[in-house]
């Protein structure tokens, strides 16, 4: 029997537009934040509101993340199917508290998003070692460890990561890329 290869998988802006909900919780703090397509830094919320209020409105998220409003990309169903055919074990890791399993489980499997198991911690970068054959990621750093490890790395292009283009991954339009690139990347 085939070793299965390990594919980790985020979640937010990967397999969801996360930014949206986010953009929408935000406001409600403060009128001011601007919108998606100007967060072209990590920080980008320091101005508007305070550590707090920013992970309260994340965690207000994740902890609904089964809400009917909050549906995957239209490829994210097939990008994991396809991740399964050519044999990839796949871990769903999110930066996120642990407390919100069993929403974030139920998320996946209301929409029928495959996994073989799920990783929610404030540490994704412990996943990536010699088993790992893959990462799909938004967050640069998260993808420049990747590199780091010799591990293919993807993840779709936001304004928050376009700058890191040319740093040794693939920053894609859509999954659909970033599933050829893996495929390509980790024969």
């Amino acid at each position: 029997m085939q070793r299965q290869k390990k594919a980790v998988i985020d979640i937010d802006n990967t397999l969801w537009h996360f930014c949206d909900a986010l953009f929408e919780r935000l406001q409600r703090i403060n009128g001011e934040i601007p919108s998606p397509e100007h967060w072209i830094e990590w920080d980008f919320w320091e101005n508007y509101c305070s550590k707090e209020q920013f992970f309260d409105a994340i965690n207000d998220i994740h902890f609904t993340q089964d809400d009917d409003r909050h549906m995957p990309y239209p490829e994210a169903r097939d990008f994991l199917a396809t991740l399964k055919e050519h044999d990839f074990h796949i871990t769903i890791a999110s930066h996120r508290s642990s407390e919100s399993i069993e929403q974030t489980r139920a998320w996946l499997e209301k929409h029928a998003l495959l996994y073989d198991e799920i990783h929610l911690s404030y540490d994704k970068t412990i996943l990536i070692d010699s088993t790992c054959r893959a990462v799909v990621d938004d967050a640069p750093h998260i993808l420049e460890n990747a590199v780091l490890k010799g591990v293919p790395a993807a993840g779709l292009l936001f304004p928050w990561n376009m700058n890191f283009r040319n740093s040794g991954y693939c920053l894609c339009r859509s999954l659909h890329d970033v599933l050829a690139y893996i495929l390509h990347a980790s024969r």
